[in-house]
Parts: C-alpha cells; sequence; structure tokens
C-alpha cells in the first residue's frame, strides 16, 4: 500500500496547479501518512485536504503536522472517523500554535478522549486563523471544556463555529461554557453544537 503513494507524494512536490486533494475512503494508515506528508511538507499550492474515513493514528497525525507549519497553505483540513488518539491531539494542538493557514479543522469521529481534546484545544491560544473546529464525537469531557473556557476567556480565537455534539459533557461543563461566553462578549463565535451530550441526551 505505501509503494501505492510515492509516486503521488512524488508529483505533489513539484505540481504547481493542484489546489484540492482529497482521498477519503483510501485505507491510508500511518505508513502512507508519513509518505503523502514527504510530498506535501514540499508542495505550496494545496489549500484543502480531505483524509477523512482512513486509518490514520497518532503516528500518521504526527507526520501531518509536520507540514501545518508557519509556512503551510493549507486552510481546510478533513481528518474525520480516522484512529487518532490523545497523543494526535496533542500534536495537532502543538501546530495550530504556529500554523497561520487553517480555517476548518474537522476531527469528528476519532478518538481523541478529554486528555487529547484539552491539548488540541489548548493549541488555540495561540492561534489567530481557525475559524471553523468538528470536535464531535470524540468523548470529551469536562477538561476540554475548562481549556476551551480558558480560550473563550482570553478571546484570542476567531472561531465562528464550534461542534461539540456527541460527547461527554455534563451540565456544569455547560454552565462553565455559557458563563464564558457571557462574560467574555464573545463577537465571533455563532454557531455552537451541544447536541446529544451527557447533559442533554
Amino acid at each position: 500500500m505505501k509503494a501505492h503513494f510515492e509516486p503521488l507524494a512524488k508529483a505533489l512536490r513539484v505540481t504547481e496547479t493542484l489546489t484540492i486533494l482529497s482521498l477519503p475512503c483510501n485505507l491510508l494508515d500511518d505508513n502512507t501518512m508519513r509518505v503523502l506528508a514527504t510530498g506535501l511538507a514540499g508542495n505550496s499550492t494545496i489549500t484543502a485536504l480531505d483524509l477523512s474515513h482512513n486509518k490514520i493514528s497518532d503516528r500518521g497525525t504526527r507526520a501531518l503536522c509536520k507540514c501545518l507549519g508557519k509556512d503551510s497553505v493549507i486552510a481546510s483540513l478533513a481528518l474525520c472517523d480516522n484512529h487518532i488518539h490523545s497523543e494526535g491531539g496533542k500534536f495537532l494542538g502543538r501546530a495550530l500554535q504556529t500554523n497561520a493557514s487553517l480555517l476548518t479543522l474537522n476531527m469528528r469521529l476519532n478518538r481523541l478522549t478529554d486528555d487529547g481534546g484539552r491539548m488540541l484545544v489548548e493549541g488555540l491560544r495561540s492561534n489567530s486563523t481557525l475559524q471553523r473546529l468538528n470536535l464531535s464525537s470524540n468523548s470529551l469531557g469536562s477538561e476540554t471544556t475548562a481549556a476551551l473556557v480558558t480560550v473563550v476567556q482570553e478571546q484570542t480565537t476567531p472561531l465562528m463555529t464550534l461542534d461539540l455534539a456527541c460527547n461527554e459533557l455534563r451540565d456544569e461543563d455547560l454552565e462553565q461554557l455559557h458563563s464564558a461566553l457571557s462574560s467574555s462578549n464573545n463577537r465571533t463565535l455563532f454557531s455552537l453544537d451541544l447536541r446529544m451530550n451527557a447533559a442533554i441526551s
């Protein structure tokens, strides 16, 4: 499988016209992701990357995050329905601290857990570009909520839409979010999805 993507990785390094790369449902795993990352690292044209419904785990996420540094041009990244756990959340959080291109990040249906969600969200404290974030169905709870509250209170994020549906947020978590949003006079976030959480399921 890895060998099949080596020609693509080589092409990514030299293309001057490709702006969208969509590879959902291709059985991509960590090894193939590392091969693709070698091509993406040298690419300056792709702004939309869809890697949904694959088998990418933490090691593959780490390789991908090396392509999301300050010189990245990727504006939309879809990683929904992969096998990304808390370590992957840590790598993404670190990438967000220096990334200045991402506008949309979709992490729906992964396995971040509350710890991974917290580390990813903490990256938003130093990020000034991300506008749309989907963290639904990742077993998030109070730690992620506390990190979000800090981000909202510091008013450093330009987030416009945030999806936290189908997680494990409880009444006290929702109260903290409501209080933070009310007291911070947040002027950017206009869509917050909290359906199917423990408090309101």
